[in-house]
């Protein structure tokens, strides 16, 4: 069986300036993708967050990003719980750390820095964003989506052998709050990936100043109903409570009266179930002790519709 040949990651060419975060490539500036993500997708992110804040929050991130590479390629450790949580994350999940910030591009037009790369075998990587934010919404959790599937196209466009297995965050806070706590967040959060050529589309609409409609993007008329979902959820969550106690109640004066069943004055029938057993059959046990029989010829098959789950 011949061996894999170990893929050394390529150097994309593409000076970074970290003090204006920018990308520029023979003498031609790129578009970062975080940028793009910004101004394509996601327009309102910050629109109400106070210039200050985020500010903070930058230098929070920036500096946790840093004390987690120095540990990466130094083996120096500050002695922070940002760099402890992050140092038992990849021991729990065998993490191998191949690159921090390693640049990828397209060679055209944009580029960008992947916070995290690492090795699983000679030829296959796991890529990760590393994020500090307070809370993880859905709208942060999708753009950050979003980054890794790009930084994973750009990546495997880099590295033309190489194959991306999983693509993480790094979820890792420990700031302190204002009554003296920490707001100490610890998480390895796998991403789905979005495929290679939906993030093409993306690019190339951006490249072209035309409107791009993401296929992940809820429609209005959907998220417009969101309020009143929420309120006819509530409603029957407290409804089949109120429901079941009186149910509970009814039963209870029944089995004292022994009685089976009760009809109400306007109409209602009241029908007490006595208690009982239920037999059935344990098909896993039974195949483990008789693998000989052919369940198949046994075996009944039969649509199911299709439904729909929410939960709040």
């Amino acid at each position: 069986m011949s061996r894999t040949t170990r893929i050394e990651l390529v150097d994309s060419g593409v000076n970074f300036n970290p003090n204006d975060h920018t990308y520029e490539l023979n003498g031609a500036y790129l578009s970062g993708i975080t940028d793009l993500l910004q101004r394509v997708l996601f327009p309102d992110e910050y629109t109400n967050v106070p210039k200050a804040i985020l500010q903070q929050a930058a230098l929070y991130g920036n500096s946790v990003h840093l004390s987690c590479q120095d540990f990466d390629s130094r083996w120096y450790n500050d002695g922070t719980q940002e760099v402890q949580d992050y140092i038992q994350l990849c021991q729990e999940h065998s993490l191998t750390h191949e690159a921090s910030e390693y640049t990828v591009t397209d060679f055209e037009n944009y580029a960008s820095n992947i916070d995290k790369v690492f090795r699983v075998t000679d030829n296959t990587f796991d890529l990760a964003d590393l994020k500090t934010y307070g809370k993880m919404t859905p709208e942060k959790l999708e753009k950050a989506r979003w980054q890794l599937s790009i930084y994973a196209y750009f990546f495997e466009l880099q590295n033309k052998k190489a194959k991306t297995r999983n693509l993480y965050i790094l979820h890792i806070r420990n700031k302190q709050k204002k009554d003296g706590s920490f707001d100490h967040i610890s998480n390895l959060i796998p991403v789905k990936r979005i495929p290679s050529e939906i993030c093409k589309e993306l690019l190339d609409a951006d490249l072209k100043g035309e409107q791009f409609q993401s296929p992940y993007a809820i429609p209005k008329e959907i998220s417009s109903q969101e309020k009143r979902i929420r309120e006819l959820i509530l409603t029957k969550e407290a409804v089949e409570e109120e429901l079941s106690s009186i149910k509970s109640q009814i039963l209870t004066e029944m089995e004292t009266r022994n009685v089976k069943t009760w009809i109400t004055d306007g109409g209602i029938k009241l029908t007490r179930k006595l208690p009982t057993t239920r037999t059935s059959l344990n098909l896993t046990l039974l195949k483990e002790a008789h693998p000989e029989i052919d369940y198949d010829s046994y075996m009944r098959e039969s649509q199911v519709s299709g439904s729909l789950t929410i939960a709040i």
